[in-house]
């Protein structure tokens, strides 16, 4: 699990409406497909409730185009994926649009799910449009409906020359109320599926639901809670096979106010399950973190803020199960890196992960209604950066 990890602050003493990016999430040492305690416009993903913080702005985030299948998809911090949109304040509603958004935790199960040997991976997530409406009513209310659908023709891998038709589609959505220092959501996943037409390799996401919340004392303590929950039914020719994962995350930290900025640490406990009914037999894979975040977020001048923070797992634990049966061996190179990428190797054993020190460094910089946030952090392995624009209308 070499780049999973938690962390940041709830950043209530700068102006929320100021940083909106995953450069921003990244340099505050925090995640950013679910960011569950820094409060930047990117937990609207989360919680759509927080739509109503946000208004008349537009977000770039700078990467590649991301069509194809297997990894193409794959949002990295070395290799990130363009995508972006615009919310609007209208009276007591805010509404928006945003594109490009895919999971990689859909992905990286679709990549799973694959059989690259009879034809290549499965086509994952693209396309995605997500659209957001919020309001007030005693509470702040929001609800985001997500959709995705894409046909392509994909060259295959084992006989180059040759294409493959591939469909994917996927629906979901997400549901969040928040109130002065609460706030709850529950997100649910109504379609994901994706199919090699010709080979008949398939992947039937059939259960998928995260819930979830915080609570703020004193506006500088937050404690938060997430449990996610996926199921799906798999074909790849082996005959049909399912799978599950579980994950859970439970958080706290503090912030403490300085001029000008602020300084937080925080830790949390995370705990991801992942287990495969395959027709060789069962794989399964879980691990447990506990990280530690210490962090600073200050302006510099009018047009300059500054921002850092370094992570490490204070204790970590992956155990691993028959993977093979699940990823068909090394030779499944996307595969295995999936397991890898949370599990530190895609061998068995049982382990505790290793090079957990990271640090991040990034900054906004500022012209007029033009905000330019940037990122670079290295976990002892790799340097990666994410460069991104909100432009404020």
């Amino acid at each position: 699990m070499k780049k999973v990890f938690l962390g940041a602050a709830t950043l209530a003493l700068l102006s929320t409406s100021a940083y909106a990016t995953k450069a921003r999430l990244l340099a505050l040492g925090d995640e950013v497909e679910d960011n569950y305690y820094t409060m930047d416009d990117r937990y609207i993903f989360t919680n759509a409730s927080f739509v109503n913080n946000y208004g008349d702005m537009v977000v770039l985030e700078y990467g590649a185009e991301g069509i194809g299948s297997g990894s193409a998809t794959l949002d990295t911090d070395g290799d990130p994926k363009a995508m972006g949109g615009f919310f609007k304040k209208m009276g007591n509603f805010t509404y928006g649009l945003y594109l490009g958004n895919e999971s990689n935790i859909s992905t990286s199960l679709r990549i799973l799910a694959s059989s690259p040997a009879s034809g290549g991976y499965l086509a994952t997530s693209d396309n995605q449009l997500e659209l957001f409406i919020g309001g007030k009513a005693g509470v702040n209310w929001g609800a985001a409906f997500v959709y995705a659908s894409s046909e392509r023709n994909v060259e295959s891998i084992p006989a180059p020359g040759t294409f493959h038709m591939h469909e994917d589609s996927a629906m979901a959505v997400k549901l969040g109320v928040n109130k002065d220092s609460w706030d709850a959501y529950a997100n649910i996943s109504l379609n994901s599926e994706s199919e090699n037409k010709t080979t008949g390799n398939k992947f039937d996401g059939t259960l998928g639901v995260q819930v979830g919340g915080s609570y703020t004392i004193n506006k500088d303590t937050k404690f938060y809670g997430s449990y996610k929950t996926f199921s799906w039914d798999q074909e790849r020719g082996l005959g049909a096979e399912d799978g599950d994962l579980s994950r859970l995350d439970l958080g706290a930290g503090k912030e403490y106010k300085v001029e000008g900025g602020m300084v937080f640490v925080r830790t949390a406990f995370q705990m991801i399950n992942v287990e495969v009914n395959a027709v060789p037999g069962k794989a399964k894979l879980e691990t447990m973190n506990l990280p530690v975040i210490v962090g600073a977020e200050t302006k510099a001048t009018d047009w300059l803020t500054l921002r850092g923070s370094v992570s490490q797992s204070v204790y970590s634990n992956a155990k691993s199960t028959d993977l093979g049966n699940a990823t068909g061996g090394p030779t499944n190179i996307l595969a295995s890196a999936v397991v890898a990428n949370y599990n530190g190797s895609y061998t068995n054993g049982d382990t505790s992960f290793e090079n957990t020190t990271r640090v991040a460094v990034g900054a906004t910089l500022n012209y007029k209604t033009v905000d330019i946030d940037v990122y670079t952090g290295t976990n002892g392995e790799d340097t990666d950066s994410r460069v991104a624009m909100k432009y404020n209308f």
